[in-house]
């Protein structure tokens, strides 16, 4: 009479939960430098909006000669909604804000709390830094 011996494959449930807490305390880890990074990126849609509101308000004052003939072409919100678009037109100047938005994600955003830009391209952002808040 022939015997096999029967090996058991598979992992004992020690062995899964030393796994398990292995890849929760790297997600722990990895979280909040992932969620800082996405906070970051979505400052671009801040400044992207920015950006093409100012052209858009160069190319309305060029046939209209009066940046407060152009109050159609400010958006109320950045395409992506995360930011409140706003500005203050004068007959030859123009200064764009940019805000989180009531409620949204970037408004735990503590270093980049409001963008600006003006009719000379100036730009500007509080309480950070601009070169970290506009990325360039």
């Amino acid at each position: 009479m022939i015997t096999q011996n029967k090996t058991n494959r598979g992992f004992t449930l020690v062995e899964v939960l030393i796994v398990v807490g292995i890849v929760a305390i790297l997600a722990a880890i990895a979280y909040p430098f992932y969620a800082q990074y996405q906070m970051r990126s979505e400052r671009s849609d801040a400044t992207g909006a920015l950006l093409a509101t100012w052209n858009e308000l160069e190319r309305c004052f060029v046939s209209e000669l009066d940046f407060t003939a152009c109050n159609d072409v400010v958006p109320e919100q950045s395409p992506k909604g995360k930011y409140s678009i706003s500005a203050d037109l004068e007959e030859a100047a123009f200064k764009l804000y940019a805000q989180p938005t009531e409620g949204g994600s970037q408004e735990a955003d503590d270093e980049c709390q409001e963008f600006t830009l003006d009719h000379h391209g100036q730009r500007s952002s509080s309480p950070g830094e601009i070169k970290s808040c506009w990325g360039w």
